[in-house]
């Protein structure tokens, strides 16, 4: 029976699950801030611990691969490729933004999953309804709050605002009260547990082709290139 890790840290919030064919065997979430490197070897070992999986037994390891945090997705890819390189097996990577949608599956309305991006910009993008799950409507962007309102102000009818972007920039949505609903507090972060269930549908890579989805170029860099 094959065995998943999955790894979610691309915002504030670190996750990690362990999951096979029958559903969810543990799982682990901390609120990190900008600890990710600190917190996820913890939350891995805290979960195997708890469901009794060792780490040489994993089968495939799935990885939020952003966009989101520079410093938080390069913990959790180079995890996520360092396990597949040492234990010699495949591992697959999902949208941060997917993950919200998905999680939001079960209400008919399109969903925008907006990740806060810092610097004050989101990143953000349009999911539909879809048997099983939810479609992407069109590709990811990143953006600041006002033109985020004005994209989501464009659409033909109601939406579903999730992540910790709408609830950072909820006085600017609240403009588009009664066409834009911001979903609880609960649904704000990417979940290790709700990619779990969309790893067996991830296509697998090797460990070396991994590599993060950052939408935009690294704080870091974009500090230097300012002064």
């Amino acid at each position: 029976m094959t065995v998943t890790l999955s790894i979610s840290t691309s915002t504030s919030q670190v996750s990690v699950a362990l999951s096979n064919s029958d559903g969810l065997l543990a799982s682990f979430t901390a609120n990190a801030g900008r600890r990710h490197g600190e917190t996820l070897a913890p939350a891995i070992k805290a979960a195997c611990d708890i469901s009794g999986v060792g780490i040489a037994t994993l089968d495939k390891v799935a990885v939020d691969a952003g966009p989101g945090l520079f410093t938080g997705l390069r913990v959790g890819v180079a995890t996520a490729k360092a396990l597949g390189q040492a234990l010699d097996i495949p591992v697959a990577a999902a949208s941060s933004l997917e993950l919200l949608a998905f999680a939001c599956r079960h209400d008919t309305r399109p969903v925008a999953a907006i990740v806060d991006a810092r610097r004050g910009e989101v990143f953000w993008e349009i999911y539909q309804p879809a048997p099983g799950g939810v479609r992407s409507a069109g590709p990811p962007a990143v953006a600041t709050p006002q033109a985020l309102v004005e994209a989501l102000g464009s659409s033909s009818g109601p939406l579903l605002a999730v992540g910790d972007g709408a609830r950072r920039y909820a006085g600017a949505i609240s403009a588009l009260a009664g066409l834009v609903e911001i979903a609880p507090e609960a649904f704000d972060h990417p979940n290790a547990a709700v990619l779990a269930q969309l790893a067996e549908r991830l296509e697998t890579v090797s460990p070396g082709a991994l590599s993060p989805r950052y939408l935009r170029a690294p704080d870091v860099r974009i500090g230097w290139e300012t002064r």
